[in-house]
């Protein structure tokens, strides 16, 4: 840290003497330029938010290949798959092994969340106020759908608007904080030059804690006449075992004519509570 700051200090310095030695038309054209790069830096950071939103995915449906791997501090697991998705109806997560073995099915939707674990013959249904940690998140479908689609939102219900957002630039990116929730901080990190939302972290209210979750968003592809994220990267640090997700998309598609609700496991199927099912789910082996 110290020689970082000698370092900053010296080139500080240096930039001093340099413009002392300039001439005074010189040093009016830099402060202009400065000036200028400001101006459009707040201008630029004035409607972000209408940027982002005005270039999110605005596709009805999505389908995709999927490749997901779930890291723990001692464990690591993996999945081929599908993801499909319907604007405000449904998310639906096939996980196989092999290439062809469903092993587990995820569906979301604004009533319920569907896990069935096909290995063992077990399912969970309930909804999203039955589901604790869930609840105590203040998560719902709304936030999930969000967070799957690369999407502005806030805990509190309302659309995401400029106004409603603390907002700090640097260079080419942009840092937007709503702390309204009662349960958690919103930030959002946003590459303002492409206009593309890059990052969504919920934390804690308690300044320097560790983000609940941090959701990132890489590999743009096309979609439609947008592009989606082709890379998911998902992080929690902030339990008692921390765990990273990454969820790589491949051969995008708007297409619909699919199945949007699964039909629940007609005998030998067991319900559990939802926190056991899950953890079964990740403790899969291939």
């Amino acid at each position: 840290m110290k020689n970082n700051c000698k370092l900053f200090l010296l080139m500080l310095v240096g930039a001093v003497l340099l413009s002392a030695c300039a001439s005074k038309k010189q040093v009016t054209d830099s402060a202009t330029t400065t000036t200028g790069k400001a101006d459009t830096e707040k201008s630029a950071l004035k409607k972000i938010v209408q940027t982002v939103n005005a270039n999110r995915q605005d596709e009805k449906f999505l389908t995709s290949k999927l490749s997901l791997s779930v890291q723990t501090d001692d464990k690591k697991v993996s999945f081929g798959g599908s993801l499909r998705m319907k604007r405000d109806e449904v998310i639906q997560l096939s996980l196989v092994t092999f290439g062809i073995l469903e092993v587990a099915r995820i569906e979301i939707t604004p009533d319920y969340l569907l896990i069935i674990d096909k290995v063992g013959r077990q399912y969970v249904k309930a909804s999203f106020s039955d589901i604790s940690f869930l609840r105590s998140a203040g998560v719902d479908f709304r936030t999930l759908q969000a967070l799957f689609w690369d999407e502005l939102f806030l805990l509190t219900g309302k659309a995401p608007a400029d106004n409603l957002f603390t907002k700090t630039a640097d260079g080419n990116n942009a840092k937007l904080v709503n702390a309204e929730g009662t349960h958690a901080v919103l930030t959002f990190l946003v590459d303002t030059s492409a206009g593309l939302l890059q990052q969504t972290a919920v934390s804690p209210h308690a300044s320097g804690a560790t983000p609940y979750l941090t959701w990132q968003y890489a590999d743009f592809a096309p979609l439609g006449g947008k592009k989606f994220p082709a890379r998911h990267r998902i992080t929690s640090g902030s339990n008692s075992r921390p765990f990273t997700m990454t969820i790589s998309l491949s051969s995008l598609r708007n297409e619909g004519g699919w199945e949007t609700r699964t039909e629940l496991p007609s005998q030998n199927y067991t319900e559990v509570p939802a926190e056991k099912l899950l953890s079964r789910i990740i403790n899969l082996k291939r």
